[in-house]
């Protein structure tokens, strides 16, 4: 049977839309080799495609909505990037992309986060376009943060297990605030100038703990649960010291008590600190509060 003339268009414009998202960008001599067409119906085509495809010069063509990076990656590579799918998907070569609908529409690969904070709808609608308004102007800004007034300096908003973070400085040191946690913003007239310091502890470190002023933790592992560290790191900058037969020592940095405490916690009874001494100190006197009973 004869495939319809307009059949056969609406699978090329099907086609070179795919190549654009692939691709980022295509080439009007490579779609008439590849489609065995004349020159015309290419311009035809790509006439057809107007409202979304632009000329770039040199018979190249490109999404318009999908500005190029300097790595020439497409729309879809941005997206991917922004939601750090390398962590699930390290190659995503072009069959990986031709394949992802049908993964998603026959749920035979699920990805399972943690669930997102209850209010985080109304966060974002709430913040979002006033925080990136902030952080790209420069601007200086008023929050109302766990019943207190502070003057902030925004960098940068992280999500980090499905919590969205603030990182900004007050009084010349960076601390994350929890979206969640901030019940009044207010963006001021008054602009600063990012810190060197700063920008370099964000870029070098991709989460909502970070400080300047970072500890040493030395821990023993039980052997019991030993291989859920080796298979990933489990702490902040994790290091494995020493494995032997009764378990295994790991080293890591830590910028607050409150972000290796309660990891720790988690573990227990399988996982022991061994420096420094007051943190030591500072887990067993939290413990003996929780079974401590109230008098």
């Amino acid at each position: 049977m004869t495939i319809p003339s307009r059949s056969r268009s609406a699978e090329r414009l099907v086609d070179i839309l795919m190549e654009l998202h692939l691709h980022g960008v295509v080439s009007r001599h490579a779609l008439m080799h590849k489609f065995n067409i004349t020159e015309r119906t290419v311009y035809r085509d790509l006439n057809a495609l107007s409202p979304i495809v632009e000329h770039t010069g040199g018979g190249q063509y490109r999404l318009i909505h999908a500005v190029q990076n300097s790595a020439g990656q497409g729309l879809h590579h941005t997206i991917a990037n922004f939601l750090n799918a390398d962590s699930f998907f390290p190659d995503r070569g072009t069959e990986f992309w031709q394949k992802l609908e049908s993964r998603v529409d026959e749920s035979y690969i699920q990805i399972l986060n943690n669930d997102a904070e209850h209010s985080v709808e109304n966060d974002i609608r709430r913040y979002l376009p006033s925080i990136e308004k902030s952080i790209k102007n420069r601007n200086v800004c008023k929050i109302v943060y766990k019943d207190k007034n502070r003057t902030v300096h925004p960098y940068k908003l992280i999500n980090k297990k499905n919590i969205w973070y603030l990182q900004a400085t007050e009084n010349g040191r960076l601390k994350s605030f929890s979206l969640s946690q901030i019940k009044w913003l207010d963006i001021q007239n008054a602009t600063f100038t990012p810190e060197e310091h700063a920008l370099a502890l964000l870029e070098k470190n991709l989460s909502p703990w970070v400080s300047e002023d970072t500890f040493e933790v030395k821990i023993f592992i039980n052997n019991t649960i030993s291989h859920y560290f080796r298979r990933r790191n489990l702490l902040p900058q994790q290091e494995i010291l020493e494995d032997h037969a009764q378990g295994t020592t790991i080293r890591c940095m830590a910028a607050h008590e409150n972000q290796i405490l309660p990891l720790i916690f988690y573990w227990l009874p399988n996982i022991q600190v061994l420096e420094p001494a007051w943190l030591k100190q500072k887990m067993v006197k939290t413990l003996e509060s929780y079974l401590t009973p109230e008098t």
